[in-house]
């Protein structure tokens, strides 16, 4: 899926009005990796992010994902993910250049229960270059 058609489902969705304090994380964000510390100290648990795939290019050093029917994505949920620090991992993940915020639904393994969070997906220029 083209991030243009994921684009267009959140326009539909009133995606930029809407306020989410979760956030999806996959790569160097999470528990134990290297840009973690800008998460530290909130609340996380594991969740899995169905119907993507993560991509790992060697030559890249960060992985980004990929939609892609019928695979899963683990990583991390993070609570209490206020504005001004969504602002900061904007800049940082290159939002709008590098990587798209996005909305999207994650499962929470402790209870498998839904719930929508933030994610990061990759610009068409990354995907071209590196799938």
């Amino acid at each position: 899926m083209k991030i243009n058609n994921i684009n267009k489902k959140m326009e539909k969705s009133n995606y930029k009005k809407y306020k989410c304090d979760k956030l999806f994380v996959y790569g160097t964000l999470q528990h134990g990796q290297s840009r973690n510390y800008i998460l530290g100290g909130l609340k996380f648990e594991k969740a899995t992010l169905l119907n993507y795939r993560k991509v790992e290019p060697i030559s890249l050093g960060f992985p980004f994902i990929i939609h892609d029917e019928g695979n899963i994505v683990e990583g991390e949920i993070y609570y209490g993910v206020g504005q001004s620090l969504i602002n900061q991992i904007d800049m940082i993940e290159g939002e709008g250049r590098l990587y798209y915020r996005v909305l999207v639904v994650v499962v929470k393994l402790k209870d498998e229960n839904e719930t929508d969070a933030y994610t990061y997906y990759p610009s068409e220029i990354l995907i071209k270059n590196y799938t």
